[in-house]
């Protein structure tokens, strides 16, 4: 249960990298979004915090096509996936009080993710925090070891640096329910001010780290193959953030 809560807190997606995590964008009919939050709460304290099912983390969308709408991401082995994932009880609970509140749930909108561990960072002390910048990846085929190169030597230089960001950076790829080579970069924040101490003071060094460890002006060599690997509009930004009350505790 404890690695459970680690993964929701600051959606390092799993220490064992063989977690499912399936993720479902949710549409709430408008001025229904708190008793949402309530109900899908009500029905996560009651079934989902016993450490024996899947775990469930929650977030609201804070901008981009999905601004306003939920992100909510099921947390399962492979083993819960191949048996019944949830109670008939709590089945009934989530169609009596949950879905009424619900204006779109298509399951076209349902993905399926494992995490990349070579590729993700996660510092020694994760700060509990509640604030996610997702960065939205799609690639060429053609173009894989470009991209993947670029992303385990960024998180090399992330674990080298001798004052690492306590920001987690988590890199979900996306193993169905996506067209194309589809990557999700989950970076955690306390706020917008320490996304933005991250990204003024921490990066220019995990940048200096990079160019140390691989090469004079290697980051800026690989992160143009990146941005040459990507499809035509392969890149998304959008912030999103974590609703403890919905979620595993």
């Amino acid at each position: 249960m404890k690695n459970i809560l680690t993964i929701l807190l600051t959606l390092t997606f799993g220490l064992a990298s063989s977690q499912i995590y399936t993720s479902r964008t949710i549409e709430v009919h408008d001025g229904k979004m708190n008793d949402f939050i309530e109900m899908a709460g009500k029905k996560t304290k009651m079934f989902n915090n016993n450490g024996e099912g899947p775990a469930y983390a929650t977030f609201e969308i804070l901008s981009g096509s999905n601004s306003g709408q939920i992100f909510r991401v099921q947390i399962a082995s492979p083993e819960q996936m191949d048996g019944e994932l949830a109670t008939k009880d709590e089945l009934q609970y989530w169609e009596k009080n949950v879905v009424p509140l619900i204006k779109d749930n298509d399951s076209s909108r349902t993905i399926m993710w494992v995490r990349s561990a070579e590729t993700s960072f996660v510092p020694e002390i994760a700060t509990d925090n509640d604030l996610r910048q997702v960065l939205f990846y799609n690639y060429k085929t053609s173009h894989e070891q470009d991209f993947w190169r670029f992303r385990q030597r960024q998180a090399k230089a992330w674990a080298a640096m001798e004052s690492p960001s306590d920001s987690a950076m988590n890199v979900m790829v996306c193993q169905s329910g996506c067209n194309g080579n589809v990557v999700a970069i989950f970076f955690s924040y306390e706020n917008y001010q320490g996304q933005n101490e991250v990204e003024s003071e921490g990066l220019p060094k995990m940048v200096e780290k990079y160019n140390e460890l691989f090469g004079e002006e290697s980051y800026e060599q690989d992160s143009s193959k990146v941005n040459e690997s990507l499809v035509q509009g392969g890149r998304t930004r959008i912030h999103m953030r974590l609703i403890r009350e919905a979620t595993t505790d």
